[in-house]
């Protein structure tokens, strides 16, 4: 068994890359964006302790995610060059740090932001989300990060962000990548994509010898925007699928993108 657990692993981490769009797959890593808002910095006191939020500002600034590592539960990234701003009375406030980002979970799928930053040049600050459900669909990340998990007085940071948007001259035109958390699996996995707009889209489970173990989606028409699908691990007949490697792969109007699976006993 952990022999298995470590080839699945190492699969894992040689196909972590295929769940970001297609820039990350260098090591500069992808370019992410806030949105702006309902990014935003807030400051003040939260439960039990009884007084009113003292500020609420919008947060904007752009960050890069690098995919870093896997272990059988959870796909780890590097949060870099992260570069934000909050107004101030005297100018804006700028926020500069690195951290870290993990996804996966042993059975739901759970995140945790961690992110060391420093406001205007001070001493750097360990913000963290916890280990928490997602907010959002990967590539996209809604989370809020603070000093004490929102405890009494605090510093909070709510990030709502996906990757910067890709131009026609930069490939907008190309098949979104999939990703699959968590992936090693044993019981279920949430494939998720991004639909560049609305269109048909086919989502097929196949084992490695190339037939066919699941249909999730077939030409079915779907909307712009973020789209998931579980996979229970059964195959279309109702049985159970035996453990084994198997892909993933999503055909739309703009392209054939795969993910290699691994599922677990």
């Amino acid at each position: 068994m952990k022999s298995a657990l470590v080839f699945a692993a190492a699969l894992a981490a040689a196909w972590q890359c295929a769940a970001l769009p297609c820039r990350a797959q260098t090591n500069a890593g992808t370019l992410y964006s806030l949105s702006s808002p309902p990014s935003e910095f807030e400051w003040g006191c939260f439960g039990p302790c009884e007084c009113p939020v003292l500020i609420r500002t919008p947060l904007d600034g752009s960050f890069v995610l690098r995919p870093s590592h896997s272990d059988p539960f959870f796909t780890y990234y590097d949060v870099l060059d992260v570069r934000w701003k909050v107004p101030g009375d005297g100018g804006p406030v700028t926020i500069a740090g690195s951290g870290t980002y993990r996804r996966g979970g042993e059975v739901a799928v759970e995140e945790e932001l961690a992110l060391d930053l420093s406001f205007d040049g001070a001493p750097a600050q360990h913000f963290t989300s916890g280990l928490k459900p997602p907010g959002a669909v990967f590539p996209r990340i809604e989370t809020r990060i603070s000093l004490h998990q929102e405890y009494c007085h605090d510093s909070v940071l709510a990030v709502v962000a996906k990757p910067a948007a890709v131009t026609a001259a930069e490939g907008g035109s190309r098949a979104t990548p999939i990703i699959a958390t968590p992936n090693p699996f044993a019981t279920a996995t949430t494939i998720g994509f991004t639909m560049p707009h609305e269109g048909l889209a086919t989502l097929r489970v196949f084992d490695l010898g190339g037939r066919r173990a699941r249909t999730l989606l077939d030409r079915a028409r779907l909307p712009e925007g973020p789209i998931a699908r579980t996979w229970d691990g059964r195959r279309d007949d109702g049985l159970e699928a035996p453990p084994g490697l198997y892909i993933a792969r999503l055909d739309t109007a703009v392209g054939r993108v795969t993910r290699i699976l691994v599922k677990l006993r």
